[in-house]
């Protein structure tokens, strides 16, 4: 396939991609006015769509293949690095909130489950990743013949099954939760 395809369906992709990378725009402006983990996830998610807009030009321009996979994957693990960073910070905001509610004399508030569709892409789609890029890793690794692609095929399609799998019994997903009750009167005073 031509560069310069490619380059118009990262374009076209990139363009699309500012339902997301706009708000992920205003949550970083806001600086103070947005927990840090959002803002964090924020610049994950403008990472990542900064790649793709970076590899429209490299796409034009004649660079190898090996560069601009190079581009893509550090794009991509610095993408996802910032997600599991926002992930671990939200945890620690949720905690810290807790402690705050339970000094304040109201009790630990019961954290919500997540809907069952987030619960199921949480593991789909590092399975989708992990599956494409060991069928990249394969396809890379020698000369292409019709053995090779079987094997990258084979190898991705177990890989998403096993994901697939997890995602489906995934022992959150059924879960429900309620908030605590508050108490009567103001805290401290009898």
């Amino acid at each position: 396939m031509a560069h310069a395809v490619l380059a118009l369906a990262a374009a076209v992709f990139c363009a699309a991609g500012c339902v997301w990378s706009l708000p992920a725009v205003a949550d970083v402006r806001a600086r103070e006015d947005r927990p840090r983990s959002r803002r964090i996830a924020a610049a994950g998610c403008l990472t990542g769509w900064g790649t793709v807009a970076l590899l429209v030009p490299l796409l034009l321009a004649p660079v190898s293949w090996k560069g601009i996979g190079a581009v893509a994957v550090t794009g991509a693990a610095t993408a996802t690095a910032l997600a599991a960073r926002s992930r671990v910070q939200r945890a620690h905001e949720l905690r810290e909130a807790e402690e705050h509610w339970v000094a304040w004399g109201y009790g630990v508030p019961v954290r919500p489950a997540p809907a069952p569709s987030r619960a199921f892409l949480v593991w789909l789609l590092p399975g989708l990743v992990v599956a494409t890029a060991v069928a990249t890793a394969i396809l890379w690794s020698g000369q292409a013949d019709l053995g090779r692609t079987a094997a990258a095929a084979l190898t991705a399609a177990g890989i998403v099954s096993v994901f697939l799998a997890l995602a489906i019994v995934d022992p959150a997903a059924g879960h429900t939760v309620r908030r605590g009750e508050a108490p009567k009167g103001r805290p401290g005073r009898r």
